[in-house]
C-alpha cells in the first residue's frame, strides 16, 4: 500500500530513477537491425522550426539521404529527455554519412519554446520538427514514447525498415555499426 500523498520529491525521483534503470538493463546493445520487416512510409503532416507545415515524405525524399532516423519525443517524457544527448552524439558522428537524425516533439506547445527545450536538453545537432495534430502518431501509429524509426529512400520510396520502442543508446558504437550496415546494404 502506498499513499501517495505522503511521497516526497526526493522518493519520487527515486522511483524514476529506478525504473530508468529497470528499463535501460533490459536494452540490448546488439540490435538487430535487419530483423524487421518493412512497412511502406505512410503520409504525414508536421511543423519545422519556423512552425511552417511539411510534408514529412516531401521532405525526407528531397533531403535525399539513404537513411533517415526519426525520434518521437515528447518534454513530458523523461526516458525521451534522457536519450537526447546520446541521439545528439549519434548525429554528429553521422554527418559524413548523410544520415539526418530528426527529433520530432509530440508536445502541443509553443514551437519555439519546444526548439529551446531540446537544445538546453542535448539536442543541439538534432532537426526539430513538431507533430501538433499527432500525425504521426496516427499514421505510423505510435502507442509509446520515444520511439525511433529508421527510414529508407530508395529510388524515392520511403520504407520504415526498423522501429525501437524505449530509449536506448544510440551513440554506442555498436548501434552505430548497425545503422552504417544499413547504410551499406540499402
Amino acid at each position: 500500500y502506498v499513499n501517495y500523498n505522503k511521497l516526497s520529491m526526493r522518493n519520487i525521483i527515486t522511483i524514476l530513477i529506478f525504473v530508468k534503470v529497470l528499463i535501460f538493463a533490459n536494452i540490448t546493445l546488439s540490435k538487430d537491425f535487419s530483423n524487421f520487416e518493412e512497412q511502406i512510409f505512410p503520409e504525414v503532416i508536421l511543423f519545422d522550426e519556423s512552425d511552417s507545415q511539411i510534408k514529412l515524405s516531401s521532405y525526407l525524399k528531397s533531403e535525399n539521404n539513404k537513411i533517415t532516423i526519426l525520434n518521437f519525443w515528447a518534454t513530458w517524457c523523461p526516458p525521451c529527455i534522457d536519450e537526447l544527448p546520446s541521439l545528439n552524439n549519434l548525429s554528429k558522428d553521422l554527418m559524413a554519412y548523410n544520415i539526418d537524425v530528426l527529433a520530432v516533439s509530440m508536445d502541443r506547445g509553443n514551437t519555439s519554446e519546444l526548439v529551446e527545450f531540446l537544445e538546453d536538453n542535448g539536442g543541439k545537432n538534432l532537426i526539430f520538427l513538431q507533430d501538433k495534430n499527432w500525425s504521426a502518431g496516427k499514421n505510423i501509429p505510435i502507442q509509446g514514447l520515444p520511439v525511433t524509426l529508421i527510414v529508407k529512400n530508395r529510388s524515392n520510396i520511403l520504407k520504415i525498415i526498423y522501429k525501437h520502442l524505449g530509449p536506448l543508446e544510440w551513440d554506442h558504437k555498436d548501434i552505430k555499426r548497425g545503422i552504417l550496415n544499413l547504410v551499406n546494404n540499402s
